[in-house]
């Protein structure tokens, strides 16, 4: 089939596609962010309070 560009609205076609392309970016990006791993801490950012402190 030919695209035809109508005047009287959207072709079907054309919102399939967007639809896909939508599908595809969701998809990839809920891929990145569920695999994504987190930089482990630094031990030095922990700041352990010596036993000879009283509060």
């Amino acid at each position: 089939m030919r695209w035809k560009i109508s005047r009287h609205g959207h072709d079907p076609r054309q919102i399939d596609l967007l639809a896909i392309i939508a599908l595809l970016i969701l998809i990839v990006s809920a891929y990145l962010y569920f695999t994504h791993k987190p930089k482990a801490p630094d031990n030095s950012v922990f700041i352990v309070p010596s036993q000879s402190v009283h509060w």
